[in-house]
């Protein structure tokens, strides 16, 4: 398998709230930065023509552990969990200096843009999506965010 790096966010004096903490919407930015890091190292730059096929975000759940602070060394590591027809989860855990801090779960669904229609997991993304989801530390974890 690959070797993916982590997403590494700069936290940045904007996405922290009045308590000095990162705002909790904040996370879908960063869930969001981290799956297109991701995708890029796992499956090649450029295997994705996203104005052709794309994903639509069907559902998000974040567990909460730590709050994380202005300057805070966030990593955001993110892992295929189950393949359905149409869709994939994507699985996160955020960590500042090794410490879990939030775990999440993205619910994405593959869509035809050109149709306007959900579409099956395209092949050539399920075969690698698979073998990458078999050796994810998430698999399993679908209850869980």
């Amino acid at each position: 398998m690959k070797e993916i790096t982590p997403y590494r966010p700069e936290i940045r004096f904007s996405d922290v709230d009045a308590y000095g903490i990162v705002h909790n919407a904040t996370y879908i930015v960063y869930m969001e930065q981290a799956r297109i890091h991701w995708w890029r190292q796992a499956m090649g730059e450029g295997t994705w023509d996203w104005a052709k096929v794309g994903v639509l975000v069907a559902h998000h759940s974040i567990d909460y552990i730590q709050p994380v602070r202005l300057g805070d060394p966030l990593e955001v590591h993110s892992h295929i969990g189950d393949l359905g027809t149409k869709s994939m989860d994507v699985h996160y855990q955020l960590t500042c200096n090794g410490q879990p801090v939030a775990m999440a779960k993205t619910v994405l669904v593959c869509f035809d843009h050109a149709r306007k229609t959900t579409i099956p997991v395209p092949e050539e993304w399920r075969q690698a999506l698979e073998l990458m989801g078999s050796q994810s530390p998430f698999k399993g974890t679908q209850g869980r965010a």
